[in-house]
């Protein structure tokens, strides 16, 4: 028997089992893949499961970006483009009281690879001098809020130009030199 006559044979209850046929094989498919899908599920929401490893892994990541944030923060130096700001700022301090200071630099230099070395020179504008305390005050403030930040050179002159045995007023002239390391962001080859 053919094709056509066998569709010509078919009345409405055979056209009914055919279709509920091939939709029982449909259902039945798609019942298994849901089926399939939801074991998946269970199995990720279990204790020990994906959900909750990823989850714990989240929170790790969570705890770790909030302390490289409250370091950056801490970090004076970060989210500056102009360091001498930084720099400025803890010469007006009230422990430290230097006036306006003339910055220069930076002088770049690579000793480490993959760090880039800053340095500045800080110098008074007015060459009137300034106490001992308040330069070592400025020197310990600018090493204290920056991990990036050292002091690798001073020179103090006194302001009076005294015998040995003369009583001294304590002021000096002085300059500080300053390094900042940083690492230097690798640049992509271009193609």
């Amino acid at each position: 028997m053919n094709l056509k006559g066998m569709l010509g044979a078919m009345n409405l209850a055979r056209w009914i089992m055919l279709v509920g046929g091939i939709a029982v094989v449909g259902l039945g498919y798609n019942g298994w893949k849901l089926h399939q899908e939801r074991a998946a599920l269970d199995l990720a929401l279990a204790p020990g499961g994906d959900v909750e490893r990823i989850s714990g892994k989240i929170q790790l990541l969570g705890k770790q970006i909030s302390k490289l944030q409250s370091d950056a923060d801490r970090e004076g130096l970060s989210g500056q483009d102009d360091p001498s700001l930084y720099f400025r700022g803890f010469a007006s301090d009230p422990n430290v009281r230097l006036g306006q200071v003339e910055i220069t630099g930076p002088k770049v230099q690579t000793i480490i690879k993959g760090t880039e070395d800053l340095q500045y020179t800080i110098r008074p504008q007015n060459d009137g001098g300034a106490p001992r305390d308040r330069i070592v005050n400025y020197m310990y403030l600018l090493e204290s809020k920056s991990r990036r930040v050292r002091v690798t050179g001073l020179q103090l002159n006194p302001v009076q130009k005294l015998k040995e045995w003369e009583h001294s007023n304590d002021m000096w002239k002085w300059s500080i030199e300053l390094t900042s390391r940083a690492k230097v962001e690798a640049k992509p080859d271009a193609k």
